[in-house]
């Protein structure tokens, strides 16, 4: 069996969609008991999670709780919240552009219809 990078017990940086979460290894297994060679799964329970969130995940959304690690959590979470931010503002935006072009266009067509206007 090929040595593990992570240990049961070991508190890490787990990946869950874009960001990474603090969690905690609850157990460590092969991913195919039969196969010797067979990648790493680890059970993880994610810090200030209920337990329906642990979950099997592989070594690729693992990091070791480093400062550096957790920087990179930081500016992860910061560039989300940023995108989020970003998809609010473009829609309310978008509506007043339109409703600004309905009024005028709203105003226009009572305009024309003013009868004995001149144009």
């Amino acid at each position: 069996m090929p040595p593990s990078m992570y240990s049961k017990d070991e508190k890490v940086l787990c990946f869950h969609q874009e960001l990474l979460y603090d969690a905690k290894i609850l157990d460590v297994r092969l991913k195919d008991a039969s196969d010797k060679k067979s990648p790493h799964e680890y059970l993880v329970h994610y810090k200030g999670w209920k337990n329906t969130w642990d979950d099997w995940v592989l070594e690729d959304r693992l990091r070791k709780a480093t400062e550096e690690n957790r920087e990179l959590a930081a500016n992860l979470r910061r560039e989300v919240e940023a995108s989020v931010r970003q998809k609010q503002i473009k829609p309310a935006s978008k509506k007043r552009a339109m409703s600004d072009r309905s009024s005028v266009r709203d105003s226009e067509e009572r305009g024309n219809s003013v009868p004995g206007r001149a144009e």
